[in-house]
């Protein structure tokens, strides 16, 4: 069977998909996930300091590609990871060469304590030349690249220690990708100045160029074309397996049909714009909707043209909202807004352009002119929503608490006679100005 990489240590922390089966002396912490798709968002949401160490699969079914993608999958998102099939029945090495082991149910503690207390595969005491890592483009699916020795160090990282554990922390908890951290490493291996990554039309530099992708051109100050090219190959080899693993986080936090954000990019956003927004004194608004007697189109048109007024709503609000705002989907044709434009006044003293009020009653308006050709609906003000609005800080200080009153309001729409939006005194008050 294959062997990942281990380069994290003492983790206990571990994932189960599908209906494995522990025995009742496991003690270590366990998070079940129903399908591939909530195991992949729980690895990309992880917290750095504690992270998933394996995940155990118990196949639902004898699909034998659905094994083999869903190893593959977790394993672009998180080389790191040791993926355990849980199987009585022997499976074919062309299955079993996915996975690093094979374990029979009932899974024991000691079980899963040998798997993780396992000493990681022996690296190179030294960093491997270019020529060890250089790989063949024509391949179409990235694979993880090869080790580079990395000393652990204390305090901030240095230049010198650099290696494909940083490089694994990068992809999955820094914005900017492994592309920096990248460049880093071919400057401490190679001695090589300004090592940079040049537009693909650039006169410099050898292509960067991976499974039918190109990235630029790598170029340094003094290198030779030849001593470029390996390190082209294998720089190619991380930026896809970065570009893999942010598809899947995008995978992770997108609603399938309607590509709003979902529930669980709900929770984490929301916090993260709350203490923004305490931080620079500025107010955040939570508005939570739903569409009138959505049941009935359903009932009366089929769930097709239903998923039609979801996806037409969405995209509508998208076009009403400001940049920094966010749509996303809670449920059914229930929705959440957070309006999170941090942006400051154009004018001293002034608010700004756009109350959120306004664009809320906009929204209101525009989605009862929508008209759906699909339903042979030709008038106007067929649909319409009843929604509610609270605010940090006056109606809420937690994101919890803010979705509760909106959600509240909300029903209280509903109360009034639908098509109609309850708002508190938040939305129309704004933060004042620092002088």
């Amino acid at each position: 069977m294959s062997t990942a990489p281990s380069s994290r240590a003492a983790r206990r922390r571990i994932l189960a998909v599908g209906p494995v089966d522990f025995g009742s002396d496991v003690q270590i912490e366990t998070t079940r996930a129903e399908s591939i798709f909530q195991a992949l968002g729980a690895i990309a949401i992880c917290p750095a300091g504690k992270p998933i160490e394996a995940v155990f699969i118990s196949p639902e079914h004898e699909d034998i590609a659905d094994l083999v993608h869903s190893a593959d999958a977790i394993r672009r998102l998180d080389a790191t990871i040791q993926i355990v099939l849980v199987r009585s029945e022997t499976v074919p090495p062309s299955i079993a060469g996915h996975f690093d082991q094979q374990m029979a149910p009932p899974v024991s503690d000691a079980n899963v304590n040998q798997l993780l207390d396992a000493p990681p595969a022996p690296t190179p005491s030294a960093a491997p030349t270019p020529e060890a890592v250089s790989v063949d483009t024509s391949s179409s699916t990235p694979v993880e690249a090869a080790p580079v020795h990395s000393t652990p160090t204390s305090g901030p990282r240095s230049i010198e220690a650099l290696g494909d554990t940083d490089l694994v922390e990068s992809m999955l908890h820094d914005a900017r990708g492994v592309r920096p951290l990248a460049l880093q490493l071919v400057t401490q291996q190679t001695g090589w100045a300004n090592v940079r990554i040049e537009p693909d039309d650039a006169a410099v530099g050898v292509p960067i160029q991976f499974g039918g992708r190109s990235f630029g051109r790598l170029h340094a100050q003094d290198a030779t074309q030849e001593s470029l090219r390996p390190w082209a190959h294998w720089i190619a080899r991380w930026l896809a397996l970065d570009e893999a693993q942010r598809e899947l986080r995008e995978m992770a936090f997108r609603d399938e049909l309607t590509s709003a954000w979902n529930r669980r990019y709900l929770k984490d956003f929301l916090a993260d714009a709350i203490a923004e927004a305490r931080r620079i004194r500025r107010q955040l608004t939570v508005m939570v909707f739903d569409i009138d007697d959505f049941k009935s189109y359903n009932d009366r048109f089929g769930h097709a043209a239903g998923d039609t007024i979801l996806r037409e709503t969405v995209q509508l609000l998208g076009s009403t909202i400001r940049d920094g705002d966010r749509v996303c989907r809670i449920g059914g044709d229930e929705f959440a807004v957070i309006f999170a434009d941090m942006q400051a006044p154009r004018n001293p003293g002034s608010a700004h352009p756009e109350s959120v009020e306004t664009i809320a009653r906009r929204f209101q308006e525009q989605i009862c002119a929508m008209r759906f050709p699909e339903l042979g609906l030709d008038a106007p003000g067929t649909l319409s929503i009843s929604g509610g609005l609270a605010s940090f800080p006056w109606d809420g200080q937690e994101g919890d608490e803010l979705l509760h009153i909106a959600d509240q309001r909300a029903l209280e729409s509903k109360r009034r006679g639908k098509n109609c939006l309850t708002i508190g005194p938040g939305a129309r008050t704004q933060w004042p100005e620092h002088e």
